[in-house]
Order: structure tokens, then C-alpha cells, then sequence
């Protein structure tokens, strides 16, 4: 041990001492050596100047094109003094005192466990051992951990969650890493060499405005996405608040990027950002931006803040016109399995509630599960993809009041349902998403349902009737108003899930349309490569002829009459759907384009925009083909008026005009009664 470093602190800045620093660490002193470096055997020194912080105007809401001085000189740093030749500390507090190799075998594992937070480790991140990982956790449940589920090794360490194995629960352990493990691996992935430091965040949103953001999230986006916790934002009541400063300095930099950056569609809403907005460019895409980068560098050592932050950035709307009208390119899915895989890491598909961590945390996880959950369900079955999340791989109990408490164990509070129910009924509605899509979306139901009618109407009408049970749960005054009725004041529950409701519906109706046209036989397929000299059929233009006559009767012929006129039913019963998505977009109103939208909405829209064009093509008589034609004009009609105020249905409309001009009958083999309707619309039906 060195002597104490000649050096004094400073009594109005304790500044820490050389090793501390180096590892971002605070240092605890009473004077002398630190009590890190005393119980480490490390030489507390002084010696090493914290480098200079850049200065900047506190400019509210920098524009994006203003630039700063290089923010990654801490970082640089950091990572220099962590590489010195030295036997640095573990960084880890060990509550039994003991050091690794001190010769002091624990006699056996303590009767009790204390709670210990698994995601607010000091120096080291957690991720979870599952049941056929390389450390069998199995093996594991006879380690002796101390009296916090720690058990200390060097740079490695187990952690035991507590609470479990009990009766159909699993031995649950996680393996605690230093931070320091995976510097070089983040150097080596980081999205780039932009600054990314707190201070640069502050410079674009100073703290005070900061403040006021983070109010408008958990009043506008935390209702829908409940995935912070406000807790440890140190909100502990249920009225709206501002969380103070100190607060927003213990929340991780990407997390706190993204609030801000998820927050900003709202920011008219509040009397003194609206004004500033209006003077000073909004730096929301390089919010965005440094949330990519962060989360690209910090998924090596993940907190739950890296999931968080993730989930919030793909729920991002896109701003330009393009990104608007065309679909999400293959990175969007990539990205739902790096959400999803990264959960998995962090342990939070298993149940939870029975685990030695702090309430806050528990509530946390779960509710981040489920958001995860939905995530997967809803965009699987828009985007057409085999979900990563499958039943026999989790077990976390459905959400309940419990899970929205506010503030400490003793004296919590509940928010009232207005503002925590929809999250749980959009769970609650995802489940009937998750059995729709196994029901008819997957590989095999598809293949086996698509040509089978009165199977097919079975389990839609079982499915419709989950629906209508779904719908019939919801407390009376989160109940949209009759459909021929303006749906104005639904604030208190977000329109984005009545949405969704009738999305799962247009997918029933439009798995029940499959089989009740037959489908055209396929062409036969010419080889040419394959077709050498020494073929016994001779390649010549004779024999190509056939390709350029026309088609003749290869439309499908529909099948809507048996002896239950199920068929006639069930088409009427979609066009009726139809009819109501047309009236409920026409209905939407400035109150309702202003709350949260879920970014997979607008593939929804494009969504129904192909199911309205299904029941045109296939429309088996006139009079079908005359209303599917008047829905469709009301359908487009509706679009290009609501896509002045609410961009998320461009897509939709983008997808309706693209056929339109290419034109219908150029698009799709269609029979005379409805090239009839495309032509003439006011004839009466008959």
C-alpha cells in the first residue's frame, strides 16, 4: 500500500483519484487512500489531470447541422488506462468481504438472500445462463453464493437470481462480466465516430427543457409503451410531474436520448417547448442517430436501458416523404431479432416475480417483456415472417395492477386505468394476434387451409368470436361510440390499438376469403439452359407459340353458395368489415393523428388497402363487384384527404394509387362483371 498521495482533495470538488477515474467509478475517501484502492492494493495516486470538458452554449434545441468538439476523449481515455499493465480491482462490491484466493472457503451458502438489483451492477453487466447453456444451471444451484447470490471469481462471476428452483421452476443464474471484458469488441461495431457523450446531449437538449420532455413521455408514450421505469426517474406519484435534474443524470445516455427523441411529436403540448420548437431546428434525427450508435456499441454489455432504448427506436416515425411511401427494408425485422434476442440474453422471459432483485426491477422486466412480446407477434404477422418468440420458451405471468405500482414498497401508488389499462389490453389482444397468425399465417396453415372453406370458417368464426370477447372486456369508456358516429374524445385510450383490433379482424376475414376461389394453374416452366442440343425436344419458335395467346377462363371460379349459404355470409360479413374501417379512418380526427401511434400501424394501413382490392378481384357477381368497387373509391378517397394531417397512412395510399396507375384490369385477370364495375360503378346493384 502506498503512502496517501501528498495531493489533498479539493473541498468544493472531490475529485477521484487516478484508478477510480479511469474506470468511472466514484470514490469513496476519508481522507488518504481510497477505500477502492485500500481494499484492491492498488497505489492511490493523483497524478493523471481529468481531461477538459468542451464548453458549450446552452443553446435550446441546437440545430443538427451545428457541430462540437470531440466528445470521445473521456472514452478514449478510459479505454487507454483500462489497457495499463496493472492487476486492476474487480470492480464488484462482495458483501461476505471475501477476496478471491484469500484460502476462506464459505461453509456453505447463507439462509437468506438479500435483494440486490441484477441490472444495476457497478462495473459489470448480466446475461443469463439458460437451461442448456455451457455452465449447467443445474450444476450451478450448488455453488455457494453469498448472501446477495453472488458468487466471486476474477473478471467472471455467477450470479443466482433467488427465489427459485421451486415446483415447475428452473434453477435461474446469471453470468456477471466486467465491463471491461468487451471495450475492444465495442470499438470494433460501433455504428461510428460521432459524439455520442452526455455533455453533446446536453448541448442539443439543455437538462431543464430535457425535463419537460421526459413529462411528455409519460404522459403521451408511456401509457402505450410502458417501458421505463418512473421510479428511478424518481416520479412517485401519479399525477403528471418533472423529474429533476439529478435524476436525468443517472439515466444512461442512449435511454435518455431516446425518451427525448420519442417525446418530441408531443412537444406542442406543452406551453414552453412548443415555443422553442417553432424557433429552433428540432435535433431529433441526430437524437436518433447517437441512440443507433450507442445501442450498435453498448449491446456487448447490456443493461436493461440497451433494450429500452431499442424498443423506443424502432417505434420511431419515419419524417421524409420516401420512407413514408415505401415498405421497411429487411433491417427492421433484423433489428426485432436483435430486440428479441437481446431479452433472451437479459432473462427476462422468465418469470421474475419470485426473484431476489428490487420491486422496481421486477415490474420493469415484465412490463419490457411483454412490449417485446408485441413486438414480435404484431410485426411477424404484417410483415409475413416466422416470429422468434415461441410458446415453450417463456413463462412470464400476464401484467396486472401490480406491475403499473408507482414509487417505493411502502406508500406506492397506482395510476389510474386511463393511462395504464391500454398497454395491458393491446397484451391482451396480441395473444389473440399470436393465435390468429398459428391459426392460418403460418407455413403449414397456410398450405393446408388455403383450398379448405368450411375449415377455414370454423376457426374464423371461433377467432372472431376471441375478438368480439376481447372487445366486450374493455371498461365502457375506452368503448369506441356506435361506427356511423364521429369517434372524437378517445384521449383516455389510444385509437392506434382500436386500430390494431380491426387489423386482426380484416386478417380473419381475409384467411376466410383463400379458399373460396380456385386458383389458376400454374404455367408450365421452359428450362432453356437445360434444353441442349442433344434434347430429345427440339427448341423452336413453333413451340413457344402457345405463349402469347391469350388467357382463356384462367380467372378462379368463386364459390360462395352451400347448403348453410356460408359462403354468402362470410362475404357479406367482410364487406361489412370493410364498410367500418372506411368510416373509422374517415372518422379519425386532429385529437386522434396527435397520441401514439405504433410504427407497425402503417403497414396496417397498407394492409387494408390489399384487402379491400381482395374483395374487388374476387367478387363473384355483380352486385359484390359494385359495392367492393364503392369501397374502394371511399377507401382512396379517404386516404389522400387523411394523408395531409396524418403521414402513417401514405403507405397505404401509395400501395392504392401504384395499382390505379398501372391500372386494374392491367394488373389483375379479371371477369367481365367486375371489369364491368371498374368501368361503370353507378350501375345498380341487382
Amino acid at each position: 500500500m502506498s503512502s496517501p498521495s501528498t495531493r489533498p482533495y479539493r473541498s468544493k470538488r472531490q475529485r477521484p483519484c487516478d484508478q477510480c477515474r479511469a474506470r468511472k467509478l466514484g470514490c469513496q475517501t476519508g481522507g488518504g487512500a481510497c477505500q477502492r484502492c485500500r481494499s484492491a492494493k492498488l497505489n492511490c495516486t493523483f497524478d493523471k489531470p481529468p481531461p477538459k470538458r468542451a464548453r458549450h452554449s446552452a443553446l435550446p434545441f441546437a440545430s443538427v447541422e451545428e457541430s462540437t468538439p470531440n466528445g470521445d476523449l473521456t472514452r478514449e481515455s478510459s479505454v487507454s488506462a483500462s489497457r495499463e499493465p496493472r492487476f486492476p480491482s474487480l470492480g464488484l462490491d462482495q458483501s461476505n468481504g471475501l477476496s478471491p484466493g484469500s484460502g476462506i472457503i464459505p461453509s456453505g451458502r447463507p439462509p437468506a438472500q438479500f435483494v440486490q438489483s441484477i441490472d444495476q451492477l457497478e462495473n459489470g453487466h448480466a446475461q443469463l445462463f439458460g437451461a442448456s447453456a455451457e455452465s449447467d444451471p443445474w450444476l450451478l444451484r450448488h455453488c455457494c453464493f453469498d448472501d446477495s447470490g453472488m458468487k466471486h471469481f476474477y473478471k467472471v462471476h455467477f450470479r443466482n437470481a433467488g427465489g427459485v428452483p421451486t415446483v415447475q421452476r428452473i434453477p435461474v443464474h446469471f453470468m456477471i462480466s466486467a465491463d471491461e471484458l468487451a471495450e475492444a469488441i465495442k470499438l470494433e461495431t460501433r455504428a461510428g465516430a460521432g459524439d455520442v457523450t452526455r455533455e453533446r446531449l446536453n448541448y442539443l437538449v439543455p437538462p431543464e427543457y430535457g425535463r419537460r420532455l421526459v413529462g411528455l413521455f409519460v404522459k403521451y408514450v408511456f401509457p402505450a409503451l410502458p417501458i421505463i421505469s418512473r421510479s428511478q426517474l424518481g416520479l412517485t406519484t401519479a399525477s403528471y410531474q418533472l423529474p429533476e435534474l439529478s435524476a436525468l443524470e443517472n439515466v444512461p445516455i442512449h435511454l435518455l436520448a431516446a425518451i427525448y427523441a420519442a417525446a418530441f411529436p408531443f412537444v406542442a403540448h406543452d406551453d414552453y417547448l412548443c415555443v422553442l420548437s417553432t424557433y429552433h431546428a428540432s435535433p431529433v434525427d441526430t437524437l436518433w442517430r447517437m441512440v443507433y450508435e450507442l445501442i450498435s456499441e453498448e449491446i456487448h454489455s447490456p443493461r436493461l436501458a440497451v433494450l429500452q432504448a431499442a424498443l423506443l427506436y424502432i417505434h420511431q416515425q419515419p419524417r421524409d416523404e420516401a420512407r413514408l411511401t415505401t415498405a421497411d427494408t429487411p433491417f427492421l425485422w433484423s433489428f426485432v431479432g436483435q430486440i428479441v434476442g437481446l431479452a433472451c440474453s437479459l432473462g427476462l422471459h422468465i418469470e421474475c416475480r419470485m426473484w431476489g432483485i428490487p420491486a422496481w426491477e421486477k415490474r420493469l422486466r415484465r412490463r419490457l417483456w411483454w412490449a417485446v412480446y408485441a413486438e414480435d407477434k404484431w410485426r411477424s404477422l404484417l410483415m409475413g415472417r416466422p416470429p422468434y418468440i415461441h410458446p415453450a420458451e417463456w413463462d412470464v405471468s400476464e401484467l396486472d395492477e401490480g406491475d403499473f405500482l408507482v414509487g417505493p414498497r411502502q406508500g406506492f401508488s397506482t395510476l389510474s386505468c386511463d393511462t395504464e389499462i391500454p398497454f395491458r389490453y393491446l397484451v391482451n389482444l396480441t395473444r389473440i394476434g399470436e393465435e390468429i397468425h398459428d391459426t392460418f399465417y403460418t407455413l403449414r396453415a397456410s398450405q393446408i387451409l388455403n383450398a379448405n372453406f368450411s375449415t377455414s370458417a370454423e376457426l374464423g368464426r371461433g377467432l372472431l368470436e376471441r375478438l368480439n370477447d376481447w372487445y366486450s372486456s374493455l371498461p365502457e369508456t375506452f368503448r369506441l361510440p356506435n361506427w356511423s358516429k364521429s369517434v372524437n374524445g378517445l384521449a383516455p385510450y389510444p385509437t392506434s390499438i382500436h386500430f390494431a383490433y380491426l387489423l386482426l379482424v380484416v386478417y380473419v376475414y381475409r384467411a376466410m376469403l383463400r379458399p373460396m376461389a380456385r386458383s389458376s394453374s400454374p404455367p408450365l416452366i421452359f428450362d432453356l439452359e437445360d434444353m441442349s442440343a442433344t434434347s430429345p425436344l427440339p427448341v423452336n419458335e413453333s413451340m413457344l407459340d402457345f405463349m402469347g395467346l391469350p388467357e382463356i377462363e384462367s380467372l378462379p371460379e368463386i364459390e360462395i353458395s352451400d347448403e348453410f349459404g356460408t359462403g354468402e355470409a362470410t362475404l357479406h360479413a367482410a364487406e361489412k368489415c370493410a364498410s367500418i374501417l372506411v368510416n373509422f379512418t374517415r372518422r379519425l380526427t386532429s385529437s386522434d393523428f396527435t397520441g401514439f401511434w405504433y410504427s407497425w400501424s402503417r403497414i396496417g394501413f397498407a394492409t387494408i388497402s390489399n384487402y379491400l382490392m381482395l374483395l374487388l378481384v374476387q367478387a363473384p357477381n355483380g352486385a359484390h363487384a359494385i359495392r367492393a368497387k364503392h369501397l374502394v373509391d371511399s377507401w382512396l378517397h379517404v386516404l389522400r384527404c387523411q394523408s395531409q394531417s396524418f403521414p402513417l397512412v401514405k403507405l397505404g395510399l401509395a400501395r392504392l394509387d401504384a395499382l390505379h396507375w398501372a391500372g386494374l384490369s392491367n394488373t389483375f385477370v379479371l371477369p367481365l362483371h367486375v371489369q364491368e364495375a371498374i368501368v361503370n360503378p353507378d350501375i345498380p346493384e341487382t
